[in-house]
């Protein structure tokens, strides 16, 4: 009789162990992902205004990435590339001071969305999000990192550039027009 209440005993401890092990394993994990996205949040990527039109906005932005594109749809205008290896020719910084790791990977999201300025006209506003992330080994989760937003605002201002060229080749050439 003794040795069937400890037996009981035993397996109730251990199921209750177990239980409290898990569900506080969950709430860990849950609360690290927040931490992780509040302080992602907090910095917001770059963006501008364009007051162009938005398929000219559209091509630059496709002309501007020099890296493979995994999505693109122009209606709700969203772009995304493949994810890139700083170690395999990615962006590296204008000073030269870059500590590249060959698990440090990258991919670029660019968003468009028509907005009206303050002075009624219509624009394209784009807003270019680096998603950074350090994989430790083969078998962890990639650790989000944050960006320094160098290239981000390099690839607004190519986008910029990009736009102004085109709209001088149209102004020097009225009959031409650009393809769709």
């Amino acid at each position: 009789m003794k040795k069937e209440w400890k037996h009981q005993l035993t397996l109730l401890s251990l199921l209750g162990i177990t239980s409290i092990l898990f569900l506080s394993s969950c709430g860990l994990m849950e609360l690290q992902e927040d931490k992780v996205n509040k302080r992602r949040s907090a910095i917001l990527p770059p963006s501008r205004v364009f007051t162009y039109s938005y398929d000219s906005v559209w091509r630059s932005a496709l002309t501007v990435l020099k890296y493979s594109i995994t999505d693109q749809n122009q209606e709700t205008g969203h772009i995304e590339t493949d994810y890139v290896k700083p170690a395999d020719g990615g962006w590296t910084r204008p000073d030269g001071t870059s500590n590249v790791s060959a698990g440090i990977r990258y991919k670029i999201a660019i968003t468009l969305v028509r907005v009206r300025t303050e002075n009624g006209k219509t624009g394209v506003k784009v807003t270019v999000d680096k998603k950074l992330e350090r994989i430790r080994d083969f078998f962890s989760d990639p650790e989000p990192l944050e960006s320094d937003h160098l290239e981000e605002k390099a690839i607004l201002y190519r986008l910029e550039r990009e736009l102004v060229i085109d709209e001088a080749l149209k102004r020097a050439n009225p009959e031409v027009s650009t393809p769709l």
